[in-house]
């Protein structure tokens, strides 16, 4: 694996998805054949790509994960140790 933070930990029924070190709630993976993978979010929805292709969405859709749930990103990225919690509502500023 190159430095690209993705893991693919398994086998069980599927593998668990990491980005830097962290698991991607929701966010499973199966290998196949010829260097692709097949990902499943929330069991639902899936998609197939090669591992490459995975290598560079998976930090992006991590991301996402991490933002719908409220956090301000998925932690490891940026020097984040963990989850930090983002505030709904906005600081509102005079004009």
């Amino acid at each position: 694996m190159d430095d690209s933070g993705v893991e693919f930990v398994g086998p069980f029924e599927h593998y668990d998805v990491r980005v830097n070190g962290w698991n991607v709630p929701y966010l499973t993976a199966a290998p196949m054949n010829g260097g692709r993978v097949s990902l499943c979010l929330d069991d639902r929805l899936g998609v197939e790509m090669t591992v490459q292709e995975a290598e560079r969405f998976l930090p992006f859709v991590a991301d996402c994960i991490a933002v719908a749930l409220g956090y301000t990103a998925h932690p490891g990225r940026d020097g984040l140790d963990e989850p930090r919690p983002s505030h709904p509502m906005k600081r509102v500023h005079s004009v």
